[in-house]
């Protein structure tokens, strides 16, 4: 695919012909000078190379056909032809970018890490620009930064915005969701670039509850606005309560979060759809969710989806999980991997998780965040990679038990900071509780879960070596 040429780029080069047309000139008129003045100093080769120096401006010595020809069995990942080079040069306005990549290739010093030093973007990231992947492709999502240094994202545990349930019912005696989760953690997720939650709890106005299911959660659909007003962008749904009303009201869940441009995971109307990650581009790079559930045995409470009806990606099985982490992988600079699993109400791990965990890791996740025990489990690095076993409940119910958000950045070396801050479910409100006396006390009781991993006092989350 070729793109129009910005308006940038083409100023720039209309500049280049014109100082050069200008050197030309002044070029004659030295000589002319020379002539009339019968051989003046003004004729000299040394006046002729200060005029060429002050006129000229710096332009390419490399052609788009001469690198082609350079990276011929040369595996970069990139389509290595006279027309990507060319389209490369008009996409980031720089006249001088064959000549870098030329000299990065012949230094020895060419990598992904230099293409992404010279031109903004990861090889993954230049390429779907150049197909046009990014323009044609639902689930590729071109997001702003937030201009803080790196990446930021935030990952908070189950959510109900039910009216058939306590949280609800007591947002509707309060001022608004600032009464509900506080100020500082809602101020957290709308200034991270990707902010992220477990929506477990149906949006609808109809469908029958499933008679099965000792519980069951739906909320009218205008209340999507409330993930609005706390910054959430996209939501788990690979969960137990995504149907606990029937096919008509997951449709409806559906329909209502893309309405808000409230993007999902783990979830949709055939396996495609539950299976299909969300790709988000930021700061030139590319950023993979998936998720899945292994929350509930029988199919007949919570289907799986399958190639003609809806339902969720299931992992009591992990291959199919594998397959997506891996497709994501392929496409993506980075994967997150959403899972729910684990207990209730337990802070224990089931061998599972771990066993599965490091399977999706060796697939190519490069974060694990689960959801579904209702309460904090331990953290644990997997050669090098996060697993958060479960964030617990963020603002689910009255009871009282220990959560938090976590914030992690992304730096330009793709490495990961994961940062916890504490808080506490209480009485229907989620309140931060860092820098006091609660505050560490929840994380010294998330250390005593954690396996290879130590929180700070400051919530900074680093690996035990």
């Amino acid at each position: 695919m070729k793109l129009r040429k910005p308006a940038a780029f083409a100023l720039s080069l209309a500049v280049m012909f014109q100082l050069t047309a200008c050197n030309e000139i002044a070029k004659k008129d030295i000589q002319q000078q020379g002539e009339q003045s019968g051989g003046s100093s003004l004729s000299t080769p040394e006046s002729t190379e200060d005029v060429q120096s002050e006129a000229e401006d710096p332009s390419p010595e490399v052609t788009p056909a001469q690198l082609q020809q350079l990276f011929q069995g040369f595996d970069s990942g990139l389509d290595a032809t006279s027309d990507f080079f060319e389209w490369c040069v008009e996409f980031t306005e720089d006249p001088m970018l064959l000549d870098k990549i030329n000299e990065a290739f012949k230094s020895g010093e060419f990598s992904a890490q230099k293409w992404f030093e010279l031109t903004g973007m990861t090889v993954k990231v230049t390429n779907d620009y150049y197909t046009g992947a990014v323009y044609n492709t639902d689930n590729i999502i071109v997001m702003p930064s937030n201009g803080e240094d790196g990446i930021q994202l935030t990952f908070g545990g189950d959510i109900s915005l039910a009216d058939n349930w306590t949280v609800m019912d007591y947002y509707k005696t309060t001022s608004g969701i600032s009464d509900c989760i506080s100020p500082f953690l809602i101020d957290k997720m709308k200034a991270a670039d990707i902010a992220m939650l477990n929506n477990e709890f149906c949006f609808s106005t109809r469908g029958e509850r499933i008679p099965e299911k000792a519980f069951c959660f739906i909320a009218d659909p205008s209340h999507v606005s409330i993930y609005g007003e706390m910054g959430i962008d996209i939501v788990d749904l690979a969960n137990n309560h995504c149907y606990d009303y029937g096919p008509d009201s997951f449709t409806d869940t559906l329909a209502t979060l893309d309405g808000a441009n409230i993007k999902h995971v783990g979830a949709g109307e055939n396996i495609n759809d539950a299976k299909k990650p969300i790709y988000y581009i930021i700061e030139g790079r590319k950023i993979a969710y998936v998720a899945a559930t292994r929350a509930e045995k029988w199919t007949a409470l919570t289907p799986e989806a399958t190639e003609t009806t809806s339902g969720t990606l299931r992992c009591y099985e992990p291959d199919a999980f594998i397959e997506v982490i891996k497709e994501a992988k392929k496409n993506a600079d980075l994967v997150i991997a959403n899972v729910h699993w684990g207990t209730e109400d337990s802070h224990e791990l089931e061998d599972v998780q771990p066993e599965t965990g490091y399977m999706y890791v060796d697939a190519g996740a490069d974060l694990i965040i689960g959801s579904h025990a209702h309460c904090l489990q331990g953290i644990e690095y997997y050669k090098g990679v996060p697993i958060f076993y479960n964030l617990g409940n963020f603002w689910f119910s009255h009871y009282d038990i220990d959560t938090g958000l976590v914030g992690v950045t992304i730096n330009d070396d793709n490495t990961l900071e994961c940062t916890f801050y504490p808080a506490t479910q209480r009485d229907c409100k989620t309140t931060y509780v860092g820098g006091e006396a609660e505050g560490q006390r929840i994380i010294d009781a998330l250390n005593s879960y954690n396996i290879n991993a130590t929180v700070g006092a400051d919530g900074v989350v680093t690996e035990d070596k």
